[in-house]
This record gives structure tokens, sequence and C-alpha cells, in this order.
């Protein structure tokens, strides 16, 4: 079980969500570092070469340390995370990311096409809970039930609209961040204010959303202990 998961696990079963178990269940301070530092390496280089190239755009030669030093920046905490013998599972998978942004840029000459693997993990995370709620198995009853081996809670009809209420907010964190940085990249040119927007709708939404859905499986724990005391 990972640290993410140890946390969550806890959360759930009623022990307080304090300052430590937050930052854990987002990954920790590193996994807050591997999330923010590349695409604002990102933003920083391109908003400089931006300036250099005004008025005209970014060259495409001057694309490359744009997306090499983000990439280089993935590579070197995950390396840490190596060497620390830390779970690397997440950290290969944004390091991917990264890398195929990157590719994307180099090979379109379009420093948005940095964007657009985002839009995709965000599309396919919000229409899978959004399927969750459709077929009435909301995926926060599902992993609620997996944490607290609490596999019951269909039964209960405030218990299972708790949960689907929690999952709907999950659809609007990743509905959210579409409708906010769509716009901006089909109007072209807004790679700056993208960056931006990915990284204050990326980190800080995902923990308030978070924190909102362990206080509701709080809620819904507390009641079942409250209905079934000699379970306890």
């Amino acid at each position: 079980m990972t640290d993410r998961t140890s946390a969550l696990a806890g959360a759930v079963q009623g022990e307080p969500l304090g300052l430590r178990g937050l930052l854990a269940a987002v990954g920790g301070p590193l996994g807050i570092v591997e999330s923010v530092v590349p695409p604002l390496v990102f933003v920083v280089l391109y908003q400089v070469a931006a300036i250099g190239a005004a008025p005209h755009a970014v060259p495409r030669p001057a694309l490359v340390p744009i997306v090499v030093v983000p990439l280089a920046c993935s590579a070197v905490l995950l390396g840490y995370r190596v060497l620390r013998k830390q779970k690397v599972g997440a950290a290969i998978a944004g390091a991917i990311v990264v890398a195929v942004s990157a590719l994307l840029v180099l090979v379109t000459g379009d420093a948005n096409a940095n964007y657009v693997p985002g839009f995709f993990i965000n599309g396919a995370y919000g229409l899978a809970f959004l399927v969750s709620l459709l077929v009435r198995r909301p995926l926060v009853g599902v992993a609620a039930a997996a944490l607290t081996q609490q596999g019951e809670w269909r039964a209960d009809r405030l218990r299972r609209r708790l949960f689907a209420w929690l999952t709907a907010a999950w659809v609007g964190l990743f509905g959210i961040r579409l409708a906010v940085e769509l716009p901006l990249f089909f109007a072209g040119h807004q790679v700056v204010a993208l960056g931006i927007a990915r990284i204050v709708l990326g980190v800080p939404l995902y923990a308030l959303v978070l924190v909102l859905t362990v206080l509701g499986v709080q809620t819904a724990v507390a009641r079942r202990a409250a209905t079934f005391p000699s379970d306890g």
C-alpha cells in the first residue's frame, strides 16, 4: 500500500486529515514538486523566449530547451525517488506525460501542443467518473468500500446518494479544467495563460475536492458505525 493510499485509508476511517495526511494524500511534498515544477519551468522559459522573439512567434529551435529542461527536471526528480527507494509509479507516469508533451511540441512546432496530453487525461478521468454515475456505481463509493472494507453501502440510500454527489464533484473537477483550458487552447497564442491555468487547477483544486471527498466518506463511515455499533 502506498503512502497516498495509507493516508486516504486512515482518513476515511475517521483519522483526522491534518496537513501531513493531506500532503501524503496528494503525493507528498515531492509529488507536489513533480506536479508543479515541470509545467512552471515550461511557462517561464516560454515567456522568456516569447519576449525575446517579439513581435514574432517563438522559432522552432528555441522550443527545444523550453521542452527539454522540464523533461530533465522530471528525470532528476524520478532519479531522486529511485535513490531514496520510494514508490516511482506516479513519477514514471508523470515523466511519460512530460516526454509525450515535449515530443508533440517538437514535432508540431507549436508550444500549445504541450497541453494536449492533459486534455485526454482529464477527459478520460472525467468520463470514467461520469459513466460510474450513469451505471449507478459511483467510483467514490467503490473506492471507499475498498479502503474501509464496507461493501454494503449500496443498500443505504443516504450513503448511496452521498457517494453519487462526491463522484459528481470529481466529474466537476475534470470538467472545470477542460472548460477553462480548452477555450484558451483553441484561442491560440495563450501558452502562458494556459500553463498558469493548468497549475492553478492542478494540485490546489485536486486537494480541495479530495478534502471534500474525505469528509463525505468519513460522514458515511460514521453513519454506518452509528447504525451498526456492534461492527466496530
